[in-house]
């Protein structure tokens, strides 16, 4: 809200949504979830595998490929920002809500110590990037990553728009943004087609149609997809990424279906309970239907501006087509390889729990995944090896 709000948006922007970062988040979403997704037939993973904890390094590099110039699970730096992280998430509903900073718990101390290794290390890869770019201007001189954007970005006077707290911030809201919620949505848009296999079936015919046995596209293809762009809202509007949209009404007291909301109120729509209505997304709402959101008609077009799942209009999500991309090629990679299954269809659950403000399954389900055509597998073990190891020192203990 305001002047300054709309200057960082305008700047998020250009480092996550030009052309040129969409098409690299193609190219990259493509190349890691292939190598993750070769590994996971049912001849190699007769017993099922647990989705939500083998895709989550894939989506850190790929953000840390597209944002910052590198994978993370391949540098040292890069796993202890991630550890710290993932300790962070967890922690974090356990004390977020205190009156008052309890300092004297240790698991709080622990937690803020942890918090502020976090933000020390994204400062020193911004501090290594500066350093770099004084060692060789010309090597960056067209470099549109976010590291290289965060310091050299400029205001209205020529003087650099982001100062070093807020270029951390920046780092840290850019990680948040870009990890555990898609971490989530993916795990949900699999549930959702193994739950569904006649909506699963129906993709990949749409896929098949237009790639044969590739299993991955241009950008411009990847556009073309009607069903699978439905089938993307409606496995977020069906399984919530998160549980409210959470906004302020800064202006002026109003009323609202007869309830008085006054000026500075923060205001939380439940984000399930909105997306649940008939009157907005149909009779059926409360069914899985991905064709409420293809037609033309009134009906339909209701559901489809009425689906905020990225929130909307000044508010919009800064990531929202970088996630989609990601989804997107997750879903082809995916769909054009395996029929998926559950091991255990009779006891699946889609309760989820909030963690870190975001809708993560309270009981992770097994999948199995069996080929659809015979395709080239190859180890990406090295890649999941490093997500069981040590935490950096100030994370071991809670892990």
């Amino acid at each position: 809200h305001g002047a300054m709000v709309k200057q960082l948006r305008l700047r998020y922007g250009r480092m996550i949504s030009n052309v040129d970062q969409l098409r690299k988040v193609n190219e990259v979403s493509f190349r890691e979830f292939g190598d993750l997704h070769r590994t996971w037939s049912i001849e190699r993973r007769p017993d099922g595998l647990d989705v939500h904890f083998a895709v989550g390094p894939y989506i850190y590099d790929i953000m840390g490929q597209v944002l910052f110039g590198g994978s993370w699970t391949t540098s040292d730096i890069g796993q202890r920002i991630m550890a710290n992280h993932k300790y962070l998430i967890k922690w974090i509903n356990t004390w977020m809500f205190w009156p008052f900073p309890p300092y004297f718990l240790s698991k709080y101390r622990e937690f803020m110590a942890t918090k502020k290794e976090w933000r020390q290390l994204c400062e020193q890869l911004l501090e290594e990037r500066k350093a770099n770019m004084q060692a060789e201007p010309a090597k960056w001189e067209k470099d549109d990553s976010a590291l290289t954007l965060l310091l050299t970005s400029k205001d209205e006077t020529g003087k650099p728009f982001f100062t070093r707290e807020l270029a951390i911030s920046t780092m840290c809201g850019f990680l948040n943004g870009a990890y555990d919620t898609t971490h989530a949505t993916l795990y949900w848009a699999t549930f959702n087609l193994a739950r569904y296999p006649h909506v699963q079936e129906k993709l990949r015919r749409e896929l098949q149609s237009a790639l044969g046995s590739r299993t991955e596209c241009s950008l411009d293809e990847l556009r073309s997809f009607e069903y699978l762009d439905a089938f993307m809202k409606e496995s977020m509007r069906f399984s919530p990424t998160v549980p409210v949209n959470q906004r302020v009404n800064y202006e002026e007291d109003i009323t609202i279906g007869g309830w008085t909301i006054p000026k500075g109120t923060n205001v939380n729509v439940p984000m399930r309970k909105t997306f649940q209505s008939p009157e907005y997304f149909g009779h059926d709402a409360l069914q899985f239907r991905p064709e409420r959101f293809l037609a033309d008609d009134p009906i339909h077009q209701t559901a489809r501006e009425k689906l905020t799942a990225f929130g909307g209009y000044t508010r919009l999500c800064i990531g929202e087509v970088f996630a989609k991309g990601e989804f997107k090629a997750y879903i082809i990679s995916l769909v054009q390889r395996y029929n998926i299954t559950f091991v255990n269809p009779d006891t699946v659950s889609s309760q989820a729990y909030v963690e870190a403000g975001v809708n993560q399954p309270k009981h992770k389900a097994l999948f199995r995944f069996a080929p659809v055509d015979a395709v080239e597998e190859v180890d990406a073990a090295q890649n999941l090896s490093w997500w069981t190891s040590p935490s950096p020192k100030s994370v071991s203990s809670s892990r």
